[in-house]
């Protein structure tokens, strides 16, 4: 238990928080645990819940009922899932959320969770503004998927990769198949955009590794298409 007390420090919804108030709340959590590739919770199951993922990682994504998925999020320890709904008039899981290794689960009761935050300020703070970047992940993610082409997403990705690698030559995060989900694409037309982009000498690809050749090409594309 006192490892996951120590990686919930790390959250930021208990950055500044007294040790103490992490202590007194892991008390009444719940602990639950899940093998890779399993269903966590589905969309539309009611939230009332604080639910923190503290070991592992998972997606949060959206299947239509001709099994199309989409991929919101990928998340990673510590993590508190489904921030922007769990007040709302109709709480509800807003995707499936599926594990992508082996993971542990934190879940705590709305209500209680409610009256530490009531007592603890520096928690009321650190919670609404979680809250609000949540907001600003999903509008730009909305963004991401209904207004970039294929080839734009292709782009961004791997500026975005450049950018934490600090380096034109990177390593894919991702499978291909986790990419096609984050972008809302099948894989064989993933495939064909990172082809296209090989067979014009924009990149180089070696397995998951990726040389960019022509930075200003990928970063013009990502922002202006």
């Amino acid at each position: 238990m006192e490892k996951y007390i120590e990686t919930l420090q790390k959250c930021e919804v208990f950055a500044g928080v007294e040790k103490k108030c992490i202590e007194e709340l892991m008390r009444y959590a719940k602990i639950e645990r899940y093998d890779s590739k399993e269903l966590v919770r589905s969309r539309n199951d009611e939230c009332d819940e604080m639910l923190f993922l503290v070991e592992g990682e998972a997606f949060g994504l959206f299947t239509n009922p001709e099994g199309h998925v989409l991929q919101i999020d990928h998340m990673f320890a510590p993590k508190l899932l489904a921030a922007a709904v769990i007040f709302s008039t109709e709480a509800k899981y807003p995707v499936d959320v599926e594990t992508a290794q082996p993971s542990v689960f934190l879940s705590i009761e709305k209500d209680r969770f409610v009256s530490y935050m009531m007592r603890n300020e520096q928690l009321l703070r650190n919670y609404l503004r979680y809250v609000s970047d949540a907001f600003v992940f999903i509008t730009d993610r909305f963004y991401e998927i209904t207004m970039k082409n294929l080839v734009q997403k292709v782009c961004s990705y791997l500026v975005r990769l450049m950018e934490e690698q600090k380096s034109p030559v990177v390593t894919l995060n991702m499978t291909k198949e986790e990419l096609s989900r984050e972008f809302g694409a099948t894989r064989p037309a993933l495939s064909r955009v990172f082809v296209e982009l090989e067979k014009l000498g924009i990149i180089e690809m070696e397995g998951k590794r990726v040389k960019v050749n022509d930075i200003d090409y990928v970063q013009d594309y990502a922002e202006f298409g």
